[in-house]
């Protein structure tokens, strides 16, 4: 199967199967909702913020994303605090409280070039700065991410810079049962890259092979080990 998302934005995209053409998920991340004030209550805080010395901090922002049919129909959703951490998760009628219970947290890999992530499922997406795969219990790669691709006749090629892309998903022998949860945590793996690999990709570029003696690879060792404290994370809600 080939999956077709019609939006960079996986968290606000349809997902086209691309050899019928149908849509099979829509995904959407409304923005929270505000409490709008009146203007005398607004400029009230606002003089007694500017007046304070200390101030609360504001608690953190929740987001939820909705998995539905092509009908409509509710199917998953994820709660996001912060954006980039999943507090909880539906899939159809199973809840899962966290990343920590829909990953395999113990035997998660932080490898110098990649890292592995398995799932409850037991398959296992693997991660580097440059490729999202999902690999089968014999580490076969039954999984992958394609980033500004185009497809014809569900074949597919680098998208040139005149015209760009779209992003796919192609997966292999997945039964239609675990397909749901298997872009559920592709969705959680995508936001976990975009947290930790955005300095390689926006940054480091060609020079990668450079990085590790200037200010910029240590950083990217800070992001490694802030990689291995996700790991340590996980373990700690499994055990808990």
């Amino acid at each position: 199967m080939l999956l077709k998302f019609s939006s960079g934005d996986f968290h606000n995209a349809t997902a086209i199967d691309c050899e019928t053409g149908a849509a099979l998920f829509h995904i959407s991340t409304p923005e929270p909702m505000t409490r709008s004030r009146s203007p005398s209550v607004a400029s009230f805080y606002s003089f007694a913020s500017s007046s304070s010395v200390s101030s609360e901090p504001s608690p953190p922002a929740q987001k939820t994303t909705f998995i539905t049919d092509s009908e409509g129909a509710a199917l998953a959703e994820v709660t996001w605090r912060d954006r980039y951490y999943a507090t909880s998760i539906r899939i159809g009628e199973r809840s899962f409280n966290g990343t920590g219970e829909i990953f395999d947290a113990h035997y998660v890999k932080c490898l110098p070039d990649e890292t592995i992530i398995p799932t409850q499922l037991e398959y296992k997406w693997r991660t580097t700065p440059d490729s999202l795969t999902l690999l089968d219990d014999d580490h076969n790669v039954i999984g992958r991410l394609y980033e500004n691709y185009t497809s014809t006749n569900c074949k597919l090629f680098p998208a040139s810079k005149r015209a760009p892309g779209h992003n796919y998903l192609r997966l292999n022998k997945i039964p239609d049962y675990e397909l749901l949860e298997v872009l559920v945590t592709f969705l959680l793996m995508t936001t976990l890259r975009e947290r930790m690999y955005w300095i390689t990709t926006y940054v480091y570029g060609s020079q990668a092979g450079r990085q590790s003696k200037s200010p910029l690879g240590r950083l990217r060792k800070q992001a490694s080990r802030s990689f291995a404290g996700w790991r340590e994370a996980l373990s700690r809600k499994r055990r808990d």
